[in-house]
């Protein structure tokens, strides 16, 4: 396993034990994140996502493929969970994520499969 797929499997393991300061410090801190739903969010807003914003307050990513070269990792997976209006959550999804040099998670993007268009 490569170093930036253990970066990658890293960040799901602590964003699933639901530890938002662990997780935002991951990122870089003038990382860039895109989600549906949302405007790019950018350095302090994505702390502000994960301790308040973000609709899941529980759950666990299962990782089904990641494609990873020195910086990059594609990663593909499933979420189930709960979020925080009590409706369960079950989302196929792609992430993106670019690491800078000191491993922390400069860009991400991800994506949901469903229906949209």
């Amino acid at each position: 396993m490569s170093r930036t797929e253990d970066l990658a499997r890293h960040y799901y393991t602590v964003v699933d034990a639901g530890d938002a300061d662990a997780t935002v410090a991951l990122f870089a801190p003038d990382a860039t994140y895109d989600r549906p739903g949302y405007d790019t969010l950018t350095g302090p807003q994505i702390g502000e996502f994960y301790r308040g914003a973000r609709v899941i307050v529980s759950g666990a990513h299962t990782v089904t493929e990641i494609i990873a070269d020195d910086r990059r990792a594609a990663i593909r997976g499933t979420f189930d969970g709960v979020l925080n209006n009590g409706a369960e959550a079950h989302e196929g999804f792609a992430d993106f994520m670019e690491f800078d040099g000191q491993d922390r998670i400069a860009k991400r993007t991800t994506y949901f499969f469903r229906a949209a268009v």
